[in-house]
């Protein structure tokens, strides 16, 4: 029997270092709680750290006032939007990269389900993914979202990291090795340099990229994307019609939440560089579901997507300086 237990031990050595390394290491931050939910050597899943910031704070700050969107939302911030609220109104971003519509009512009905008020809404409608993406669609190197958004048990969410984690023998190299050094090396591929400073822990506003970095060389800044701004159309494109009967019936389903708490909301169509219009049938059904006064469609040919630098270096995000500029319109 001792010998039995020796083997065992000695063959499920290595799933115990990869435990160990696991824990100590905790790169998707899902095990230790934090001040601030950040990697320098890999991009987090907002969805998942919106969830735990909330789900920590809430009772604390009283959040009342959300904004619901992908990462396209991270353009509106919670303390740009406080001034257009009332002084005692207290926001906070709850996006996620690539947020569809059946990921913003779960996390509404979180929100609902604790009892929590929701007096203000600003919901951001992608044209490209908000009715195309599902929820299985997942991004290889993001870990999962959270259990209480994804209805998993919490046992399931944590094995999924850790199955996650034992899947990357690269993430688990740069995980030990940033651990013990802190030292970005050559083979760390798609290096953050996330730190301190770039998510608030109190609104969870994601911060790089700021004005600030653009501001102090504009020229330089948009000259090393030239060849990204590609050239688009000079009439009009519509896309396809995209809401479902299932996505009308989460849109039905939000709105029946924000009548609920008597929310004030906005429903907004992102101004994406594309310039593709949200198919009229698809804003016809958000007008009816929601109210034509609480829509506004930035979609398409405008003055916000004529101007190229309204866009970042990816140009598929909008800067803040054009987030700014919705809210002070649709507030107006």
């Amino acid at each position: 029997m001792g010998k039995f237990i020796k083997k065992a031990l000695l063959l499920l050595a290595p799933l115990f270092v990869l435990v160990f390394c696991y824990v100590i290491t905790d790169p998707y931050q899902n095990i230790f709680e934090r001040d601030t939910y950040l990697l320098e050597y890999m991009m987090l899943s907002r969805g998942n750290v919106s969830a735990k910031v909330y789900l920590k704070n809430k009772d604390k700050y009283k959040y009342d006032s959300f904004i619901f969107g992908s990462s396209r939302s991270t353009a509106h911030t919670a303390a740009e939007w406080s001034k257009y609220l009332a002084k005692d109104n207290v926001p906070f971003s709850f996006g996620a990269w690539n947020e569809n519509i059946e990921g913003m009512y779960r996390r509404l009905r979180l929100i609902d389900s604790l009892k929590s008020p929701i007096r203000n809404a600003f919901i951001l409608i992608d044209v490209d993914h908000t009715f195309t993406k599902s929820d299985t669609d997942k991004m290889a190197d993001f870990a999962s979202d959270h259990y209480l958004i994804t209805g998993e048990s919490k046992f399931r969410y944590y094995v999924s990291g850790f199955m996650n984690y034992i899947e990357n023998p690269k993430l688990i190299l740069t995980s030990i090795d940033y651990k013990l050094f802190h030292k970005q090396r050559a083979y760390m591929e798609n290096f953050v340099h996330m730190e301190k400073g770039d998510l608030d822990p109190v609104t969870n506003d994601w911060l790089p990229n700021s004005e600030k970095t653009v501001l102090r060389d504009t020229v330089a800044y948009y000259k090393a994307s030239e060849h990204k701004f590609y050239q688009r159309p000079a009439v009009q494109i519509y896309a396809k019609k995209q809401i479902t009967p299932k996505k009308v019936s989460y849109l039905h389903k939000i709105a029946a939440i924000l009548q609920k708490h008597h929310t004030n909301y906005k429903i907004v169509i992102a101004p994406l560089y594309d310039q593709v219009k949200l198919n009229p049938a698809d804003l016809a059904i958000l007008c009816r579901v929601f109210g034509r006064q609480r829509v506004y469609d930035y979609s398409g040919i405008n003055n916000i997507t004529n101007n190229r630098f309204n866009y970042g270096s990816d140009v598929t995000h909008y800067r803040k300086k054009a987030g700014n500029l919705i809210f002070k319109e649709i507030y107006r």
